[in-house]
């Protein structure tokens, strides 16, 4: 039997703040069209980065996510923290693309 350390599984109600930031940030991104809307979101948070493309794609998220209009610290602390535990880092990924996509 494998043994898990509790760091290496992505559990979102572990993370209760983290969350909240993100359905705020849903709320002010509900405006916005939906090209690449995960993509830009995860890619600002996760390494300060939107490819040119998802800009062109989606000029008013990218200017919300690069305002820093939301507070974002604990989404951020939580992608530091997986960023060399890839199962985690994915499943926390998969969890605000699926938040972003459902009501």
């Amino acid at each position: 039997m494998l043994a898990h350390n509790s760091e290496d599984i992505f559990n979102a109600d572990k993370y209760p703040e983290m969350v909240k930031e993100l359905k705020i940030l849903k709320e002010k991104a509900a405006h916005t069209p939906v090209y690449f809307k995960v993509e830009i979101i995860v890619s600002y948070l996760k390494n300060r980065s939107i490819k040119n493309k998802w800009i062109e794609a989606n000029p008013q998220l990218a200017s919300l996510m690069i305002s820093n209009s939301s507070k974002t610290t604990h989404i951020e602390s939580l992608f530091e923290f997986y960023r060399f535990k890839q199962v985690p880092l994915k499943n926390y990924e998969r969890y605000i693309h699926n938040l972003f996509f459902t009501t």
